[in-house]
């Protein structure tokens, strides 16, 4: 039996988060820390996340960072997104194909299927919300929201640590003119006891045709510092009035998370890799994690399409000659089953600067009526089936060596953007 990197939840409310216990809800056996942060800890049994997500009022978001506690002894959760002030979703989770699935328990009737959940304990979760949650942020007549990314909060100590990341769509994002993926170096200085202060520099951004936006040039000098969703850094609001309050949180083995506020996609991130990664490895691991595409309407019954349970990997010669991990959604959201195999990610070439960007990546999906458009180029699968292949870019690292990749393209026979999340198990 595989054991997960990340454990998932199948929960309305929880985040996948990223697992690194050497068994179900165990502690790890490995204590590596990536260069630039301090050492990390062994996880408890209850764990705590801050977490964020692509934001769009117009489903239900409020824009508000999330809060998730996952508690192993009693295989219990909590989740709810903050500043909408509603009923946090509690329940029970179980063990379920590398996934924890989450079942609410305080609605009537109770033991509600709440979505499902990858997490490493006392590290990341990341959550995919259940569409039929009582206090789903998800509004089933429209569009689906981006699952939820989440950290513990930490004040941690860095110095000139660079993360990359990418996006957490919002239904409404642009691939052609919104941020897709980009970098940004973090130094952080204690101010006693009051937190300590981080300084962002060198922010960079890009769109997915690899064009460099200056829609949020700077980032300016946040506070860590206890808040009421934990240990988070705040950044004041902005020199164009908007108001908004950043909300950024690092866990202590280098994922990153920014909540820009309502209607604006989130961010998720990796410490950058100190060398470049081993592209044999890279592609030879098997992954858990979600596909979404968040403006793929959610039916009014039946399983989301918009955001589903995912695998992949390289187990066929064909795609150990490309280079290519393949994939895709569990159906009926079942991980005992056999995970699809229609989805091809190809990373291309690693960035000669920048260890673990990937910004010449190709997602190839099905196009059954033959919709796509460019910048996608047409194809066919092996069976003859029409495809459409997609301009990507991804993000990869190996904090305390495991892999996640992170990637983002638009999908252009769906008319959605579309990104995928994956944990090796």
């Amino acid at each position: 039996m595989k054991i997960p990197w990340l454990m998932h939840a199948s929960g309305a409310l929880l985040m996948v988060a990223i697992s690194l216990s050497t068994g179900c809800g165990g502690k790890s056996n490995l204590n590596l820390t990536p260069s630039g942060l301090p050492p990390v800890s062994q996880a408890g049994e209850l764990n705590s996340y801050v977490g964020t997500q692509g934001t769009d009022p117009s489903t239900g978001d409020s824009g508000a960072v999330w809060q998730l506690t996952i508690n192993h002894t009693t295989n219990s959760f909590s989740a709810s997104d903050y500043a909408a002030q509603l009923v946090p979703a509690n329940g029970l989770f179980a063990f379920d194909g590398g996934f924890l699935n989450f079942s609410q328990t305080n609605p009537s009737p109770a033991f509600q299927a709440d979505g499902f959940a990858i997490e490493i304990p006392g590290r990341v979760a990341f959550f995919r919300p259940g569409f039929n949650s009582f206090n789903s942020t998800q509004n089933t007549t429209t569009s689906a929201s981006s699952p939820v990314a989440a950290v513990p909060g930490n004040c941690l100590g860095l110095f000139d640590v660079t993360f990359q990341f990418v996006s957490l769509p919002t239904a409404k994002w642009n691939g052609a003119s919104d941020v897709a993926y980009g970098s940004v170096q973090v130094n952080s200085v204690q101010m006693g006891d009051n937190g300590s202060t981080w300084n962002f520099s060198n922010l960079t951004q890009f769109t997915l045709g690899n064009i460099q936006t200056q829609s949020q040039a700077t980032l300016a000098d946040g506070v860590c510092a206890q808040s009421a969703v934990g240990e988070v850094v705040s950044i004041p609001p902005s020199s164009t009035g908007s108001g908004n309050t950043i909300t950024v949180a690092v866990g202590p083995s280098g994922i990153l998370i920014i909540n820009n506020g309502p209607e604006t996609s989130g961010t998720v991130g990796l410490i950058q890799p100190s060398s470049a990664l081993n592209m044999s490895s890279l592609l030879s691991a098997n992954y858990l994690g979600f596909i979404s595409e968040p403006a793929i309407p959610i039916p009014l019954s039946g399983l989301p399409t918009a955001n589903q349970i995912a695998s992949f990997d390289c187990s066929n010669s064909g795609c150990k000659a490309s280079g290519s991990l393949v994939g895709g959604a569990f159906p009926n959201d079942d991980p005992t089953q056999p995970a699809n195999t229609n989805i091809t990610i190809n990373l291309g070439t690693q960035n000669a600067t920048n260890n673990g960007l990937f910004d010449g990546a190709t997602l190839t999906i099905p196009d059954p009526t033959s919709a796509c458009t460019a910048p996608g180029v047409p194809g066919t699968d092996a069976q003859g089936n029409p495809t459409c292949a997609l301009p990507a870019a991804a993000i990869s690292g190996n904090p305390e060596n495991k892999f996640a990749i992170f990637l983002i393209a638009q999908d252009l026979v769906n008319q959605s953007p579309m990104a995928i999340y994956l944990f090796q198990e």
